[in-house]
């Protein structure tokens, strides 16, 4: 397992996948793609920021970070959202 935590910078879609690129290109992570890794890396940071500017839902903030990544990724229904939210929402810009 590999723990990173939440970064703005996560907010923007090149940045995570960047990261994930990194994490893979370090052997820190297996038997998951960059853009796997990178749509939960996203998909962590829109919970964290969401929970942060709304005060909403704070066990779920509390869930976003840090960001736990396991060889293999998450639960099947996990990776689904993960997954949808990286195809649904755009990213910010640098």
């Amino acid at each position: 397992m590999l723990t990173i935590s939440v970064r703005k910078e996560f907010l923007n879609k090149d940045m995570c996948l960047a990261e994930a690129r990194k994490i893979l290109s370090e052997d820190k992570i297996s038997n998951m793609t960059e853009l796997q890794l990178a749509s939960e890396i996203f998909f962590h940071a829109l919970a964290f920021f969401f929970c942060e500017k709304t005060g909403l839902l704070n066990n779920v903030k509390k869930h976003a970070d840090p960001i736990n990544l396991h060889d293999g990724g998450d639960t099947l229904l996990r990776r689904f959202v993960f997954a949808s939210s990286w195809t649904m929402i755009r990213g910010k810009k640098q």
